[in-house]
């Protein structure tokens, strides 16, 4: 087999192997929302119900669920019309439909016509620059406004004109505001203006055509201060005050905004100290003015957009007029060119006004031409689980269909087709299962409708397949393809379970917590942990006492309950430790204890004295030291009546020991007691063993020394040691005085060496050297020197 055939086999297992994996939902629709999978509504179907067809085939499933398909519904689907005296135009088909959308599954056979109306309304409005170099317009738009009329007339019958201007506002730095200027603007020249204004509806939209050259007659040159001008403020009372401009709701609505300079925008009112917002509303008084030019903020680019898309007008900038033509070019690039492709129906750039705006018909025509046979579909839509993309086969002639949401060259006798892809992205479905968006042709009032309703439910869920409160279902739920959907407040494969309410309610304890934190609350009842019980499991199952290491004496014995053993028939006690029978105290011939004691929990209490299972066993009879006596001597010490043949014989059961224990108090009750026993020999030694006496035998531990008495004093002995004594003595002393003579001779020796080693006495005066020379003293020297002292102070005086 070639290799590209195996890579495509392990494709599709891939493939497949991944679908089967994704496959998942608790009720038939949450399983059918993915693809490929189905669900198996079987009664009594152990496997996983949602898998693909193929696994719940392999399962033997019989009863077999799956996914549904698309449904369209149309509405309203009226045909096209061209409209016409008392007929409505219709171009664009169907008007209304509901679509049964089958979730993450493409709908690509939805189909929306678009076709020329011959007839279609045309609402036409001239907004005009009044300024001094516009005035070539005003001229040329009275001239030819019944041209216009004619050549309009050749596409539809159904048009109608209106008129505006629109200046600045009536304030500094954009208007001057003294007297003499408020009167008329033009003040120091040789042009007399009209007073000033920011906007002004003139003309109503209509069809008598001598009104509206009677309107535009009417119009006067005023001016304003600055260069940029404030034609946004007319702009947005135009599109926003439908009802007093006159805007049809059906009908093709085009805006001619006219003129030569660039405009005034959202910011620039500060300069005046305007700080209010546009707020996008009509504000136009009985006369048609605009009456908040001085109180609000020029609007923005964004909000002439924004309402020229809310309100389907199509702008179309007309800039020229002025006598510079390189003013005009600089202008429209700057300024309209951009802005005029982002507004609906918008164009490459904005139209050029000719200098004696002659070419006013020619631009009307061109663009109402433009817009006729062109159409762009936009979808109002912004849900965030529908996806809707536009495709038609207008550009490829119908081979082929392109993503593409824009037809142009369109004629009155065919139609342009497009087809609106539409499917929904979610794994679970949305608890508002209905929505409605539209389709409508950008820059018109026509739309398409369409209801979308997802399709989540399987049809075993609904009606009358599906059984509300059914007996299967504990009367609690709906029994539906194959299971049981419980109503609210109940759980369980069956709906037997009643969770309904809080967990506080059901299980909660006076200290705030649930089941004593040792359970889970399920069914409003306490599912509690191992070795825990009870309605709130407050019962701790293994906090009871033990016998021999086993709780309760294990589960013979009894069982904990709450705390507290219970114990089983036979058996009592706080650890069900005492057995009540009394067969275990009895001997063969049914004497309980041998007469010696008492039976207590099964067992044997014996008298004093006695001892064993049975009490048939006496420690503290006369005669078992006695019976001991004689192995004891002869095993330990080899003496006594016993000689060593008899004493191997019969002394089996004795050993010696270096410590003998304790006797076993009276009245203590133990497996194997001890008796201390003590006896003399012939010698009157004192000899000490224990008897130990056990159930079945007993054994004989001696102490392996014996006390004996001292015997007369040996004289030789005696003199012995005296005399060792004082030799010992003797030869201690001795030893001392030679340590001590030894330890003196070394310290002289030692100073004889140092005196040696250091030759002092060759360096010292001889005592009875006596020198050659005399000194003798005068006992008169001092006398003669105080003296002399005398005679030179008398001398110096």
């Amino acid at each position: 087999m070639d290799k590209p055939i195996w890579l495509f086999l392990i494709l599709v297992f891939v493939t497949v192997d991944h679908v089967q994996g994704q496959c998942a939902g608790a009720r038939c629709g949450d399983c059918l929302i993915l693809d490929n999978c189905a669900w198996c509504k079987d009664r009594n179907f152990t496997m996983t119900r949602c898998a693909t067809e193929a696994q719940l085939r392999s399962t033997n499933c019989t009863s077999i669920v799956l996914r549904k398909q698309h449904k369209i519904e149309y509405i309203k689907n009226s045909s096209f019309s061209d409209g016409g005296p008392a007929q409505e135009s219709v171009q664009i088909r169907p008007q209304h439909v509901k679509i049964k959308l089958v979730p993450n599954l493409l709908l690509r056979t939805f189909k929306v016509s678009y076709k020329i109306a011959r007839n279609f309304p045309l609402d036409l409005y001239f907004l005009n620059d009044p300024s001094y170099t516009m005035r070539t317009l005003q001229s040329s738009l009275k001239a030819l406004a019944k041209s216009i009329a004619i050549e309009i007339k050749t596409l539809t019958t159904d048009f109608r004109f209106g008129l505006g201007t629109s200046m600045d506002k009536v304030i500094l730095p954009f208007t001057r505001t003294s007297p003499q200027y408020i009167d008329n603007p033009c003040y120091g020249t040789a042009i007399t203006c009209e007073p000033a204004y920011s906007f002004r509806h003139r003309q109503d939209l209509t069809a008598d055509i001598t009104n509206f050259e009677k309107a535009v007659d009417a119009i006067q040159t005023t001016a304003n201060f600055d260069k940029p001008e404030g034609l946004l403020d007319g702009l947005m009372q135009t599109m926003v005050c439908g009802n007093r401009i006159g805007w049809r709701e059906k009908a093709r609505r085009m805006l001619l905004y006219a003129s030569d300079i660039n405009f005034h925008q959202a910011g620039d009112g500060r300069l005046a100290g305007i700080l209010e917002p546009n707020d996008g509303l009509c504000h136009l008084d009985g006369t048609g003015k605009y009456t908040k030019a001085e109180v609000q903020d020029y609007p923005s680019v964004g909000q002439i957009i924004q309402k020229a898309k809310e309100n389907n007008i199509n702008i179309i900038f007309v800039i020229g007029g002025n006598s510079s033509a390189l003013t005009n070019e600089k202008v429209r690039q700057l300024f309209y060119d951009k802005l005029a492709t982002l507004l609906p129906g918008g164009t490459e750039k904005a139209s050029e006004l000719s200098t004696d705006a002659n070419n006013i018909l020619q631009i009307v025509s061109e663009n109402y031409r433009r817009l006729r046979e062109t159409v762009k579909l936009v979808v109002n839509e912004d849900s965030k689980v529908l996806s809707v993309d536009m495709y038609s086969d207008c550009v490829t002639g119908g081979r082929t269909k392109d993503k593409i949401n824009i037809c142009s060259g369109l004629t009155t006798d065919n139609p342009v087709d497009f087809y609106p892809y539409i499917q929904s992205n979610f794994t679970t479905c949305p608890k508002e299962r209905n929505l409605t968006f539209t389709i409508f042709p950008e820059g018109l009032e026509e739309k398409v409708r369409v209801d979308v309703e997802h399709v989540c439910d399987c049809d075993c869920q609904l009606e009358p397949e599906a059984e509300k409160n059914s007996a299967k279902c504990s009367f609690n739920g709906t029994f539906e393809c194959g299971i049981c959907n419980c109503n609210e407040g109940w759980i369980g494969d069956s709906c037997d379970c009643d969770n309904r309410g809080t967990e506080e309610e059901a299980c909660g304890t006076p200290d705030g917590r649930i089941c004593h934190s040792v359970g889970n609350c399920t069914c409003r009842k306490c599912e509690c942990f191992e070795g825990y019980s009870g309605d709130k499991c407050e019962c701790n199952d293994k906090n009871c006492r033990n016998y021999n290491r086993l709780l309760c004496g294990g589960p013979d014995r009894g069982r904990c309950d709450c705390g507290k053993c219970v114990c089983n028939a036979n058996y009592t006690g706080d650890a069900c430790e005492c057995l009540t029978l009394t067969t275990p105290c009895e001997d063969k011939n049914g004497t309980i204890c041998s007469g010696n004691g008492n039976c207590v929990c099964g067992r044997c209490v014996c008298n004093n004295g006695f001892r064993g299972a049975l009490c048939d066993k006496c420690t503290s009879c006369p005669g078992i030291c006695k019976q001991n006596k004689d192995c004891a001597e002869c095993f330990a010490f080899g003496t006594g009546l016993y000689n060593s043949s008899v004493c191997q014989r019969e002394c089996t059961n004795v050993r010696t020991a270096a410590i003998l224990e304790p006797a076993t108090p009276d009245g203590v009750e133990a497996n194997e007691t001890i008796k201390a026993c003590i006896t003399e020999d012939a010698e009157k030694c004192i000899i000490n063993f224990n008897v130990y006496v056990g159930d079945a035998d007993q054994q004989v531990v001696v102490k392996d020394i014996k006390r004996c008495p001292p015997g007369n004093p040996d004289p030789i002995t005696i003199g012995l040691s005296i005399s060792g004594a004082i030799f010992l003595i003797g030869l201690l002393l001795l030893l001392i005085w030679k340590l001590l003579t030894m330890l003196y001779d070394s310290m002289e020796y030692s100073r004889f060496e140092s005196e040696i080693q250091n030759p002092a006495w060759e360096k010292s005066e001889n005592p009875i050297y006596k020198e050659c020379v005399t000194t003798v003293q005068n006992p008169m020297h001092e006398t003669q020197f105080s003296k002399d002292n005398i005679d030179d102070e008398k001398l110096m005086t």
